[in-house]
């Protein structure tokens, strides 16, 4: 089946070259220009064959295609006139440059209405999560929450939503939502995130239950599960995503609730199989004390904590990442020292016993990105005498950069003990934290033996998969199955030139561009979601190599296209000298382009 869905991949990204090129092929065999080669890919020949003037070929590199025209060049007269492009009207050679754009539109409008005539699955725009911190979680939006409508417009989907919102950059977004059976208006400012490169809501997809997978044999077949049930809840909580990594992670039997069909089957699974421990660890997270949202009240904006600012001390005590539950109680007076771009600042602000409550409510913690950690209890660092907030600052006298780093050196060591400098956190606040963390910090040097250790695991014997929460587009009729398609392409086109835009003035990351490999792995992945979605994709795809290829940038349609504009205007073509010149120009452009999509590409797939 696999086998079968990358020959459908690649079927389809090679339909969407044929049907571009098709364009140009038959805008010239109307405009009567002599058509001397169509090629699938560039590059050497690998097979082909002759009809009439024509030689259709398959080509080697594998990255787009092209149909080679008498006289694309004025400079060729190799044929009559009456054969060359170079000798027709503006309004022929027009045609000829946009008849593959103009394709590449049409097989969308034609795709699309019949898709939505049978019904395309979309990943509802569901809110699943919320991560803490983000523009969702300071805008109160909630697991549950159905996104309506964006800005007036509605919301087909959560990839829909996606887009959407990384287009829309840093504004103020107006969001519909439906919540208990109730509407209303949440105004939600996306935040950039630089791992994505993109700007989001920070909300993760909606998953339903969890239905089951059972193996042969295990204890999992012998408490009487079967494949297809599906979890209700174990040890008698509601089935979660956490509730189940605590239960497969205990390693000791536990009780579960199943749904199979319509009955309700209550038992328990017997202990696990030991299985090989995972990869070696210390047992340390990094200290959450990084502002990642601040949800704004009265009392706190007189306080003036600001999103990215460092957690020094709280009340007087140096901040070792314990949470902020643990100052909900305290003086009438809260005094927090942050930094805040290299300086240390102090805040303060009178609070009741009621305002110091909402501390954990109002107030949201990241990582930092550094290298002062948190142990886990019972594990190799604090069995060792690792305390909270110690920072890292070398392994076996080698330093330690980021946190990638250490994760690294602690999973090679395999299991060996390692020599690990600390800098220790001092009682005294103002002695650690007078320099704001722009030099070496200070406090005492604590060197200590840490040998990591696997985490058990264990083989109940079967497996949980939650599918996302999706909702089916199908339109009413012909006439609305054809607007679809038609809002479909617009929103498509508009998307595309507000990322050319975000490119450029940097809101959207250069890396998020890809190329053949990315386009041929998701045409993969859409054809395993089924025949209604993988023609939808190609149609989204063949509206975007539409408006690429309308770009002004020479060797493309569209750069034809401004000389003709230009010739229009001047009367006369531009001289062969700047023509050829820009080709050239052009052509190292997108070779340059494909070389850094390709690589994109690569790092995705490793």
């Amino acid at each position: 089946m696999d086998f079968l869905n990358v020959v459908f991949a690649i079927i389809g990204i090679g339909l969407l070259i044929f049907v571009h090129e098709g364009g140009h092929f038959l805008a010239a065999r109307a405009a009567g220009v002599r058509v001397e080669v169509f090629s699938l890919g560039f590059g050497p020949r690998l097979w082909g064959c002759q009809w009439r003037e024509t030689d259709f070929r398959l080509s080697l590199v594998p990255f787009g295609g092209y149909v080679l025209v008498a006289g694309a060049d004025p400079s060729d007269r190799r044929y009559p006139p009456s054969e060359s492009l170079y000798a027709k009207t503006i309004a022929q050679r027009a045609l000829f440059w946009s008849g593959g754009v103009i394709m590449n539109l049409l097989l969308a409008l034609l795709v699309f209405p019949i898709v939505f005539s049978y019904g395309v699955d979309f990943a509802a725009p569901v809110v699943g999560s919320v991560r803490e911190g983000s523009a969702a979680w300071v805008a109160r939006l909630q697991p549950g929450d159905r996104i309506l409508a964006l800005e007036g417009r509605e919301v087909r989907s959560f990839e829909n939503l996606a887009v959407e919102i990384a287009l829309y950059g840093q504004r103020p977004v107006e969001l519909l939502i439906a919540r208990n059976d109730t509407e209303q208006l949440v105004t939600v400012v996306p935040k950039y995130d630089s791992a994505s490169g993109l700007y989001q809501l920070g909300i993760n997809q909606a998953y339903g239950d969890f239905a089951l997978e059972v193996t042969t044999d295990g204890p999992a077949r012998t408490a009487g599960l079967q494949t297809g049930d599906v979890l209700v809840s174990t040890n008698g909580k509601p089935a979660t995503n956490d509730a189940m990594i605590e239960v497969l992670d205990s390693g000791k039997p536990f009780e579960f609730e199943v749904r199979r069909g319509e009955q309700l089957i209550k038992g328990t699974v017997g202990a696990p199989v030991a299985k090989d421990p995972t990869a070696p660890k210390i047992g340390v997270t990094q200290v959450f004390r990084r502002v990642a949202g601040v949800r704004s009240v009265a009392w706190l904006d007189t306080l003036g904590l600001e999103p990215d600012d460092l957690v020094l001390a709280i009340d007087g005590r140096p901040f070792r990442g314990d949470g902020l539950a643990a100052y909900q109680l305290g003086p009438s007076r809260l005094v927090m020292h942050v930094a805040r771009q290299g300086q240390e600042v102090v805040l303060e602000a009178p609070v009741t016993p009621e305002q110091r409550a909402e501390l954990t409510d109002r107030i949201a913690l990241a990582p930092a990105g550094d290298l002062r950690l948190l142990p886990s209890p019972d594990r190799p660092a604090a069995l060792a005498g690792m305390r909270a907030a110690d920072l890292v600052e070398a392994i076996d006298g080698k330093a330690i950069a980021d946190w990638d780093e250490l994760r690294e050196t602690v999973e090679k060591s395999a299991g060996k003990p390692m020599r690990f400098r600390l800098r220790r956190v001092p009682d005294d606040t103002k002695a650690f934290y007078s320099s704001a963390e722009r030099d070496l910090p200070r406090g005492e040097v604590v060197e200590l033996t840490i040998a990591a250790q696997g985490t058990p695991q264990y083989d109940y014997g079967f497996q949980a998969s939650a599918p996302l929460v999706q909702q089916e587009l199908v339109a009413d009729g012909f006439g609305h199955a054809l607007q679809l398609g038609v809002i479909c392409s617009l929103d498509l086109i508009k998307q595309s030139y507000v990322t050319l835009k975000r490119l450029i003035t940097g809101d959207v990351a250069a890396k998020n561009l890809g190329g053949i490999i990315r386009i041929t792995q998701v045409s993969y992945h859409a054809s395993k979601r089924g025949p209604s979605w993988f023609w939808y994709f190609l149609a989204l795809i063949s509206v975007n190599l539409a408006f690429v290829n309308l770009l002004p940038i020479p060797v493309l349609d569209g750069g034809h296209l401004l000389f003709l504009l230009i010739e229009k205007v001047k009367g006369s073509p531009v001289s062969a000298r700047v023509f050829g010149y820009s080709q050239i120009v052009g052509l190292v452009f997108v070779l340059l382009l494909v070389l850094f999509v390709t690589y994109n590409d690569i790092l995705r797939l490793l």
